[in-house]
């Protein structure tokens, strides 16, 4: 694969835009991310003119998404500096940090707040650590739970249970690697599920699963998301609508 990079007016704006080819593609997808960021993902033998010509097509909806996400990124609350007073969110609820003194790094959480204790003298970058590595044991907790919840009905068909593994990603949710029917497969799920509510990480997890048995996104699979998961589509628009922070 290859690519580009550019920047794409979007009405006043100037947003970076990746063009990614690829000989397995056989359509072109236009994504719209946070950052803002634009990627178009297009079969290698597509001329440049072909390509720009349907991002001429859709510059409306870019523009859309475009505003929708510097209107969400306006109302969050600043960047965290680490330091007593930022908010942050867990599990879809924002609690306020306090930072206090400990022998050692340990993360407490209390109604609204979430103390961190770190030794005298430590600075932001070690709270951060003590919050990143209490946040990737929290996720793997729910992760798992919500896992043994919903993959009933996946080893009844002959699957094995997926392994978790926790990481950030930059544009994905989650992924699932080695759908082979009576292997395990590999399900890693983004780190930032862990600050959005339990309900996004349970659409997450039901939409990885379900590529147990569908490999791509076809009426089949949309059709076992509404059996798994009836009401999927507002679970996902809320998942849209998240920018989480650090």
């Amino acid at each position: 694969m290859q690519g580009t990079t550019d920047l794409l007016r979007v009405g006043t704006d100037q947003v970076p835009c990746e063009i990614r080819l690829s000989r397995r593609r056989r359509t072109l997808s236009i994504e719209v991310h946070p950052e803002p960021r634009v990627i178009i993902r297009a079969p290698s033998g597509w001329p440049r003119a072909l390509i720009e010509t349907r991002l001429a097509e859709r510059a409306p909806w870019i523009g859309r998404h475009v505003q929708r996400f510097r209107g969400l990124a306006a109302a969050l609350p600043p960047p965290p500096t680490y330091l007593t007073g930022d908010l942050l969110s867990y599990v879809g609820e924002f609690h306020r940090l306090e930072v206090a003194i400990a022998g050692r790094p340990t993360v407490t959480r209390l109604p609204g707040v979430l103390r961190i204790g770190v030794p005298p003298g430590a600075g932001p970058d070690r709270v951060r650590r003590a919050l990143d590595a209490w946040y990737r044991a929290r996720a793997g907790e729910l992760f798992a739970a919500i896992l043994d919840e919903r993959v009933g009905w996946f080893l009844d068909r002959g699957h094995v249970r997926p392994t978790i593994s926790v990481r950030n990603m930059r544009t994905r949710w989650g992924t699932l690697a080695g759908r082979v029917r009576r292997e395990a497969s590999r399900m890693t799920l983004n780190l930032a599920l862990i600050r959005a509510p339990r309900e996004c990480s349970e659409y997450v997890v039901v939409h990885e699963l379900c590529h147990l048995e569908h490999r791509g996104h076809g009426r089949d699979f949309y059709r076992l998301m509404d059996h798994q998961l009836p009401d999927w589509p507002e679970r996902k628009r809320q998942l849209g609508n998240l920018l989480l922070g650090a």
